[in-house]
């Protein structure tokens, strides 16, 4: 008989231990909360994303894109990126000419003046 009653000694103690580490203590709660929540903000993104996608679907006014759309999309994504850089490249190096051309005339007028 003192077998059961120590194991019922054993797991009140245990119940307790672990009331207190889960509950109580504030610490312990706040890192629970912590690493819960960057999967629940996540679940949560992706839900309210992808519902309003799936009721379109299922209702029939929209599909899911193909691998071709999807190459197609990156296509054109990288000739805009490539495009914009090359516009980019050409201002810059409009500017770094005008900047030459400044330092020239500046350094040309040091060079009057102190010659």
């Amino acid at each position: 008989m003192t077998a059961p009653q120590h194991r019922a000694h054993i797991a009140d103690r245990v119940q307790r231990l672990e009331a207190w580490a889960f509950t109580a203590s504030a610490d312990v709660a706040d890192i629970k909360a912590a690493v819960e929540q960057p999967p629940a903000v996540i679940r949560e993104e992706v839900l309210a994303y992808t519902e309003p996608v799936f009721g379109e679907i299922m209702a029939g006014r929209a599909t899911l894109a193909t691998k071709e759309n999807l190459d197609d999309l990156e296509r054109r994504l990288t000739e805009l990126v490539e495009t914009r850089f090359r516009t980019v490249d050409v201002k810059l190096d409009q500017r770094f000419q005008a900047v030459d051309a400044k330092l020239d005339q500046v350094l040309a007028a040091l060079g009057k003046t102190d010659g």
